[in-house]
């Protein structure tokens, strides 16, 4: 059967099951309709000063399976903060779909982000998919990076010991000024050095509404590091649907403050917080070539998973 557009009156049930069943932890359709409600109603794609795409665009594809469910969903968008020129992408297809199935996917996102403009066309590809991964390099797709997934107990872990002169707590309970300002520029800074990291940062209120006030967020939950009245160092966790589990979103530390265990101590703040609010499971996910942060999870007891290659492709 060949693909059709994707129908939000009838294709969330299905698509939550199918990304529950590809991805690293489950997802539901309330899950999905909230985050297509912060989205705008439609796109506006443009070329911007230097003649790259930029603005606002998505296309979603399913290919329905025999029984009502989705074999096979497929999607290419770029957000304002992308990168000028460039698109991401996502395809995922049903356990033991044939890889060629996929291809017809591939090849119309492809066409859309030519279509829009797009300089560049970036994809996810899950790990255990050789014969795909594959294929997608004999069409040009190159690996750029390979994201590593981790889980670990958090009521296991010791208490944190701060180094000297760092005070550990939280966006909710901390007196540094500006608190919100100040965190979206060590997001800003600290960002520059993670190799896991392709997009731009958005702008204050879209960072603001996806990083502290998005779903699962909580100020409670953003761990900070304090020194003199300047925030040095963060720790992110997000809440599921799983009261249980959590998700660590981002680590990180400013430079001046690197190399002191300040993200150790971060990491085992949050989770002497977050078993206190009975949550005994984080996952996470790094860079394998964020070799600090690998480390230090590791040193943890971060149990790592399957994870997946980020493809780039030249349009």
């Amino acid at each position: 059967m060949t693909h059709r557009p994707f129908q939000p009156s009838v294709d969330y049930p299905p698509l939550a099951r199918l990304l529950s069943a590809a991805g690293p932890r489950p997802v539901t359709p309330a899950e999905l309709r909230a985050k297509d409600a912060q989205l705008p109603p439609t796109g506006s794609l443009f070329a911007g000063p230097e003649g790259l795409l930029t603005g606002f665009g998505r296309i979603r594809l399913v290919e329905p399976g025999p029984d009502g469910e989705l074999a096979a969903f497929a999607t290419a968008w770029r957000a304002p903060w992308t990168p000028p020129g460039d698109v991401a992408s996502l395809v995922v297809g049903t356990k033991g779909l044939p890889p060629e199935r996929l291809l017809p996917l591939m090849d119309a996102l492809e066409r859309w982000a030519r279509g829009a403009g797009a300089r560049r066309l970036l994809g996810e590809l899950a790990q255990g998919h050789p014969e795909l991964l594959r294929l997608a390099i004999a069409r040009g797709h190159r690996i750029d990076a390979h994201i590593r997934t981790a889980s670990a107990r958090l009521d296991t872990l010791p208490p944190a010991v701060p180094p000297p002169g760092i005070r550990l707590g939280t966006l909710a309970t901390t007196s540094a000024p500006q608190p919100a300002l100040q965190l979206y520029r060590l997001y800003r800074e600290t960002l520059r050095d993670n190799p896991g990291f392709v997009d731009a940062l958005p702008d204050f209120d879209h960072w603001y509404a996806e990083a502290v006030a998005g779903e699962g967020c909580r100020p409670d939950w953003m761990f900070t590091a304090e020194c003199a009245g300047r925030i040095v160092g963060v720790t992110a966790a997000r809440a599921t649907d799983d009261p249980r589990t959590c998700r660590i979103d981002y680590t990180g530390v400013l430079r001046p403050w690197r190399g002191r265990g300040l993200a150790r101590s971060l990491k085992l703040h949050a989770a002497r917080r977050l078993a206190g609010h009975g949550v005994r499971t984080a996952h996470t996910e790094v860079e394998a070539g964020n070799t600090p942060m690998v480390a230090v999870n590791s040193a943890l007891g971060y149990r790592w998973g399957p994870g997946h290659h980020r493809l780039v492709k030249q349009l």
